[in-house]
């Protein structure tokens, strides 16, 4: 019978963070190992496959055409392995777990991450809410705009002007007001109040065009011409044109998002905690 070999999760775990980085060094960050560990890591796991699995590309470091056929495999092995370490969890870990964030978080990250532990977790059920907690519903965990410095930090997004690949409605008029096409959410940190403390900075003269509390509506508005907004970029889609500088918008800082818990979280609440910093963290 021939041998054997098995292939350690870990390694997998750090090649796939390779691929999905493109970099030694980002993968290291994420995976919390010095540079030189990963690369030792994955050495050993070219000698194992006896498999060359990088090579150098113009955009950083590519999988070779082995290590593409390697990372299917390697989702699918690190997926099961963390279904298999729910289930085996799961006598203690149960119960419903209810979640706030903001809209535009919700789809391009909590959405993902929370499908990722209720696969590995069946007995636990979410309740997620967009934006803040109203009368009589008490989040255990939520998500909130942040100021830079916030300790309960867990990732930052890049912030955009957008408007619609015409422009908006008024644009070539002299002398005329930015439309702002807003969600108004204006607490410290939140994409209105930043882009409203941005205009004032630079001391453009701006009205508000649309007020909506859903972003997708804000998005809807800007594509169809009455102005500008700004979005994560995460959220432009075709048809919504970037702006810059050379349309007179000044730059914008980074988004900061923080995780709050509530202290009498149980011990469901608290594994998904855990399991989003680690998740949101690793793209930072």
């Amino acid at each position: 019978m021939p041998h054997r070999r098995n292939v350690d999760t870990d390694l997998l775990r750090s090649f796939v963070a390779i691929v999905e980085t493109g970099s030694f060094t980002r993968a290291a960050e994420r995976q919390l190992r010095t540079q030189s560990a990963i690369s030792l890591q994955m050495k050993r796991l070219e000698e194992q496959l006896d498999s060359r699995l990088f090579v150098r590309g113009g955009r950083g470091v590519e999988p070779t055409e082995a290590g593409v056929l390697l990372l299917g495999y390697a989702r699918r092995i690190l997926t099961a392995n963390d279904e298999l370490v729910g289930r085996m969890a799961e006598p203690s870990i149960a119960g419903t777990v209810r979640v706030a964030a903001p809209e535009d978080v919700v789809a391009p990250h909590l959405a993902p991450a929370l499908g990722r532990f209720l696969r590995a977790f069946s007995r636990v059920d979410a309740d997620v809410r967009c934006g803040m907690p109203t009368a009589g519903w008490e989040p255990d965990i939520w998500l909130e705009d942040a100021a830079e410095g916030d300790a309960d930090t867990v990732f930052r997004e890049a912030l955009v002007w957008v408007s619609a690949d015409g422009g908006w409605h008024g644009q070539d008029e002299p002398g005329a007001l930015i439309p702002l096409v807003t969600d108004m959410a204006d607490m410290p940190g939140s994409p209105h109040r930043i882009a409203v403390d941005a205009l004032n900075g630079a001391g453009l003269r701006w009205r508000v065009a649309m007020a909506t509390p859903a972003r997708e509506a804000v998005l809807a508005a800007v594509g169809a011409g009455l102005g500008v907004a700004v979005a994560p970029r995460s959220l432009v889609t075709p048809g919504l044109k970037l702006l810059g500088p050379e349309m007179g918008l000044p730059a914008l800082p980074m988004r900061i998002v923080a995780m709050r818990t509530k202290k009498t979280a149980g011990p469901a609440a608290q594994r998904l905690a855990d399991f989003l910093r680690e998740v949101f963290t690793a793209d930072m």
